[in-house]
């Protein structure tokens, strides 16, 4: 059973775009998020998405011009089950302007999320959070890096207060499907970002490494706000309606959130690149340390969602047949070794 009510398109990670170069928007994309721009991360949730929608309808990306991905030799069971649980729908076709189309998805989706069912993030994270779609659409319309939108620390910047709920009775199942959407839109953008930061530190270019590696501490920090947004509300919504849809017979057997596709291929990438960080000229060593910091933010914001529903004693839902860890000890045990691969 589908959670959505229309797709959401996104590209297979291994299709995307190597560098911050390859991610420039031309035509009828660079017209999108120009118009997107102009509202984050500054500006209130509603006028942002005014704008981002105006932003979607100037891109008029043609469903008609996609190619969906029926068969796909990097693909396993449990990723396909998870992208057909949550209207994930790949797709192959014109890169940038599906990127454009699905990070431009993904912010109307925080946006109209946070208007109907208002959020307890505050003002400081709620801008870490615009500030990691306001660093995509950057790198979108020119490649480069605004240091400010990268910003994790929330004191030089101001912040910005999140919307009040609208509707108080408004729909869980809808915050924990799209916050979802949101959240793979930002881990593509981590795996573009560190692919560009590769590519960069092999060709020598140290000032621009830099550049790829605050994105990706900007990103990362956004997805640790974006898993609590995504796991806001009440414990009673979780059991009445989303947890039955994470079992069959309206979720595949075996559905777990350990086969989300684009962030098992962000573990290989870090995992291949440990050499890479472990020889790290000094000259960016603030930066790795300021990602690993980010890094375990988003780990800790995982447990805190996984314990408001699961409890800190009981395995998760999916993992109680697999093993008699806790699901916190669980999270805690990869948090462990995720940090391992980027020690400062």
């Amino acid at each position: 059973m589908t959670m959505t009510r229309s797709p959401f398109y996104l590209l297979a990670p291994e299709s995307l775009p190597r560098s911050r170069e390859d991610c420039v928007a031309r035509g009828d994309a660079a017209a999108a998020v120009a118009i997107a721009r102009a509202c984050v991360p500054g500006g209130s949730d509603a006028s942002a998405l005014i704008e981002a929608g105006r932003a979607l309808a100037r891109l008029n990306l043609d469903p008609r011009s996609l190619v969906v991905v029926t068969e796909d030799a990097h693909e396993s069971d449990g990723n396909r089950s998870n992208d057909q649980a949550f209207g994930i729908v790949r797709v192959r076709g014109d890169l940038v302007p599906i990127l454009v189309h699905s990070t431009l998805q993904g912010f109307v989706a925080l946006l109209e999320e946070a208007e109907a069912g208002g959020t307890t993030v505050d003002g400081a994270d709620w801008r870490r959070l615009r500030g990691a779609f306001a660093l995509l659409l950057q790198i979108l319309s020119d490649g480069s890096v605004d240091p400010r939108a990268a910003a994790t620390s929330g004191i030089d910047v101001a912040p910005i207060q999140p919307s009040q709920a609208a509707e108080p009775e408004h729909s869980a199942l809808s915050r924990w499907t799209r916050g979802h959407h949101m959240f793979m839109v930002l881990i593509q953008g981590l795996i573009t970002s560190f692919s560009s930061f590769q590519r960069e530190v092999a060709a020598g270019r140290i000032d621009r490494a830099g550049d790829s590696l605050r994105a990706a501490t900007g990103l990362m920090a956004g997805a640790g706000v974006a898993l609590r947004f995504t796991g806001d509300f009440a414990y009673s919504a979780y059991e009445r309606e989303v947890r039955p849809t994470l079992m069959p017979p309206i979720a595949p057997d075996g559905l777990t959130g350990l086969y989300w596709r684009d962030h098992e291929y962000l573990i290989v990438f870090l995992t291949k690149a440990r050499a890479l960080f472990t020889t790290l000229d000094p000259a960016l060593r603030g930066e790795l340390h300021a990602f690993h910091e980010a890094l375990k933010g988003t780990y800790d914001s995982h447990k805190a969602v996984c314990a408001s529903f699961v409890g800190t004693e009981r395995p998760s839902l999916l993992m109680a047949t697999r093993t008699q860890k806790s699901a916190i000890e669980t999270l805690e045990h990869f948090k462990r070794v995720r940090l391992h691969l980027v020690q400062d």
